[in-house]
């Protein structure tokens, strides 16, 4: 198993936007006689696809702080 701390964990992460956010804007930006293709389609299938899986990796992260129990920590946080 991986020592790494949660916000080692969070400091190695790339930063991004949402994409979902990204292709909105990019669409709103059109002007309103270009339609959406079928590339338009793929790629927004993807992007909500992508949005639901990460919804779900949330949902089972959160059930299982749900189901630790609490632990006393070795160390007593400054203001405490």
């Amino acid at each position: 198993m991986d020592a790494s701390s949660p916000l080692e964990l969070l400091i190695g992460e790339v930063e991004q936007i949402n994409p979902a956010i990204l292709l909105a804007e990019e669409f709103m930006r059109r002007n309103a006689e270009v339609l959406l293709n079928a590339e338009d389609i793929n790629r927004a299938e993807e992007i909500l696809h992508i949005g639901r899986t990460e919804i779900d990796v949330i949902n089972r992260q959160i059930a299982a702080l749900v189901r630790s129990s609490a632990s006393p920590s070795a160390n007593l946080p400054i203001g405490f």
